[in-house]
């Protein structure tokens, strides 16, 4: 199984279980539409990875008018401290992740007590933010997150587009450790995600199609934004398999700023349908039908 990072929701823990119809039993109970891409070499990165401090992911999210009110869609980046020469725990997996619902309720990922102690989270907990109004179809919004990798702590997602432009304050919230990672060699990475479960669409109704483009992973200076990778989907026509080896998997096959399935059921796509900028975009698909 390739999932490398963790995804599920919230109500995936506190719904009961759907009855199993036959019509049911074609449905995914819950999909993470996601795609990964990783970054771990130059000198600024080496000293981010040495030292961590303030990172951020930013990038833009389109849908269209039939999209159905229940999907969660958004950004996330995470700080892997790999197996080798960790700084806090062997494998460790630090997630910054944030999702929106079109009804413009927002979900923030966050961490437990016994991620200090070097244990992956026990049970889910989510920060969940009304932000007043609904975001409209049919327009590009932009998502920021940003997170201090060095006391492992959420500072704000920012969402700007459309009729919106608010900024979240999220200081003081912990950082989550979904999972043991096991790269030999630190590394950031950064996501889309478009995610959904049975419980709250029994029926798979509605639009399941969020697509993103021209999304910047850079580190938070005292002078400014550090862009350490820009990619609008230009380069790549495929998402491709994530090389994975056990019991350790060498950062070394990975290639950096390409995109990766993160995990088996995953549809993610690069299309041609629409773009911000340029010809590509990136598709993240919530469509519960197993293929």
């Amino acid at each position: 199984m390739k999932r490398i990072s963790v995804f599920f929701l919230a109500f995936i823990l506190i719904t009961s279980c759907s009855d199993k119809d036959d019509e049911k039993e074609v449905l995914l109970e819950t999909i993470t539409s996601a795609a990964v891409a990783f970054a771990y070499e130059g000198q600024e990165l080496t000293e981010f990875l040495n030292s961590p401090e303030r990172a951020y992911i930013s990038g833009y999210f389109y849908f269209e008018p039939s999209l159905a009110d229940d999907i969660v869609f958004g950004l996330d980046i995470e700080w892997f401290e790999g197996v080798d020469n960790p700084i806090h725990f062997e494998g460790a997996d630090w997630m910054a992740l944030a999702g929106v619902q079109r009804t413009g309720i927002l979900w923030v990922r966050y961490g437990a007590s016994e991620n200090l102690t070097g244990t992956p989270t026990i049970n889910e907990n989510w920060e969940i933010r009304d932000l007043g109004q609904e975001l409209l179809p049919n327009n590009w919004y932009q998502m920021t997150i940003t997170a201090d990798f060095g006391i492992r702590e959420f500072i704000s997602v920012r969402l700007v587009g459309g009729n919106l432009d608010a900024e979240i304050d999220l200081r003081g919230l912990p950082l989550d450790y979904p999972n043991y990672i096991p790269f030999d060699k630190p590394s950031l990475t950064y996501y889309t995600h478009a995610l959904r479960s049975r419980n709250f669409s029994p029926d798979n109704e509605g639009g399941t199609k969020v697509y993103f483009d021209d999304l910047e992973l850079g580190l938070t200076t005292n002078t400014g934004n550090l862009v350490l990778f820009r990619n609008g989907y230009e380069s790549q026509s495929q998402i491709q398999e994530i090389p994975l080896a056990s019991p350790v998997i060498p950062m070394d096959n990975i290639t950096e700023n390409l995109w990766y399935f993160e995990n088996d059921n995953a549809k993610v796509s690069i299309t041609s349908e629409l773009a911000r900028t340029g010809q590509r975009a990136m598709l993240c698909n919530a469509d519960l039908v197993i293929e």
